[in-house]
């Protein structure tokens, strides 16, 4: 279950358009701090807040449907691993 999960959710982040994609992926797969990911994007930590945010609320409106087929639950809050 969990192979298919992942597999939905990199399908979904494909679907996000790259500067959400970029921040995201800083943050889940890179580990990046909100300072770091500030530091490589050229942007506040209040501000990488914010769109981290955004763009995880977009990818759980691309994800909710996809995941819906299946038994996984989605949780925008919880670290994952793809």
């Amino acid at each position: 279950m969990k192979d298919e999960q992942n597999t939905l959710v990199r399908s979904a982040l494909e679907r996000l358009g790259e500067p959400c994609r970029e921040i995201i992926q800083l943050r889940y797969f890179g580990d990046l701090s909100y300072e770091e990911i500030g530091r490589a994007l050229r942007l506040n930590q209040k501000t990488v807040s914010s769109r981290l945010s955004k763009c995880l609320d977009r990818l759980e409106m691309i994800a909710r449907p996809m995941l819906a087929a299946g038994t996984a639950r989605w949780d925008k809050h919880a670290p994952f691993s793809v």
